[in-house]
C-alpha cells in the first residue's frame, strides 16, 4: 500500500493510502478510524486520474473530516464513567454504584437485578470504563449468543461459532468457514437493528460476498433489509464513549 500527503485547499495535509487491486472495479474513498484518507483504485486507474478523482471530492473529504473531528472531541468530553447504561437492544437499563478497595484490579458486576458495582480502584476512570467493558462483552456473550442460535434455527442458516469483540469498524463478521463475530456494541442498538445484523452476519455463512444473491438470501428473512441498512449508517451514534476502547480515535463503525 503506497501512502503520500495531501494538501486540501484549506492548507490542512492530510495522510493518502493508495490501494491498487484487481479486484477493485471502481474508485473508492473513505476516512479511516485513525483519520487517514484510503483509496481503493482499479490497477487500470494511473495515478494523475487517481488524484483528479481525489480533487473533485474534496468537498466531501472536508466534510468527513469535520465530523471525524467533531467525533474525537465527543469522545474526549464523555470518557467518564458512567452512572446509568441502557441497553436498548435487550430493553435494559442499569445503574452504576462505583466502591473504592484494596484491590489493585477493577471489577464491574452484576450485584442485582438494574445495578452494577464497580470494584476496586474506583477513581481511576480509564480502569473503571476498562472494567465496564469487559462486563459489557460479556453481558453480550449472555445475550448474543441465544438470540443467534435461535434465528440459527429459524432461518436454517448455520454457523460454526460465536466470537464476542469489541470491534473498531464492524459490527461483526462472518468467516469463510462459517464462523461469526459480533461486535458487543451492539446491545446499544434497538432489538430490530440487532436482529438486522446477527441475520446478515448468518446469510453470509451461505454466500460469502454482497452479491445480488446474497440480497436477495437476506430480503427473504429480512425483508426491510435496505431500510435496515440506511438506519446502520449512523448507528454508531447511540455508542456511549466510554464503551470504546482507549486505542481507537474516532469508532465510526461502518453500516453491514
Amino acid at each position: 500500500m503506497k501512502h503520500f500527503n495531501l494538501r486540501l485547499p484549506d492548507g490542512r495535509r492530510l495522510v493518502c493510502r493508495l490501494s491498487s487491486s484487481s479486484r477493485n472495479r471502481n474508485l473508492r474513498l473513505r476516512i479511516s478510524p485513525e483519520g487517514e484518507l484510503m483509496v481503493s483504485a482499479p490497477l487500470r486507474l494511473g495515478v494523475p486520474r487517481i488524484m483528479e478523482a481525489i480533487a473533485g471530492n474534496n468537498d466531501w473529504i472536508t466534510e468527513r473530516l469535520k465530523r471525524f473531528q467533531e467525533e474525537r472531541d465527543r469522545l474526549a468530553a464523555g470518557l467518564t464513567p458512567p452512572r446509568m447504561i441502557a441497553l436498548p437492544a435487550l430493553e435494559e437499563t442499569l445503574q452504576v454504584a462505583y466502591r473504592q478497595t484494596s484491590s489493585r484490579s477493577t471489577v464491574a458486576r452484576t450485584d442485582q437485578p438494574g445495578r452494577i458495582i464497580v470494584h476496586g480502584t474506583a477513581g481511576d476512570g480509564q480502569r473503571c470504563n476498562a472494567a465496564l467493558r469487559r462486563w459489557l462483552a460479556r453481558r453480550a456473550k449472555e445475550a448474543l449468543g441465544p438470540w443467534l442460535e435461535s434465528l440459527a434455527a429459524e432461518t436454517g442458516l448455520g454457523y460454526s461459532r460465536l466470537t464476542i469483540r469489541n470491534q473498531r469498524t464492524r459490527w461483526g463478521s462472518c468467516s469463510a468457514a462459517g464462523a461469526i463475530s459480533l461486535n458487543c456494541k451492539l446491545l446499544f442498538l434497538a432489538p430490530d437493528l440487532v436482529r438486522y445484523v446477527l441475520l446478515h452476519e448468518l446469510c453470509h455463512s451461505r454466500e460469502h460476498n454482497h452479491t445480488a444473491r446474497y440480497w436477495s438470501l437476506l430480503r427473504q428473512h429480512e425483508p426491510d433489509a435496505a431500510e435496515m441498512h440506511r438506519r446502520m449508517r449512523d448507528a454508531w451514534r447511540q455508542i456511549p464513549a466510554w464503551a470504546h476502547p482507549v486505542r481507537e480515535r474516532s469508532p465510526i463503525l461502518r453500516p453491514c
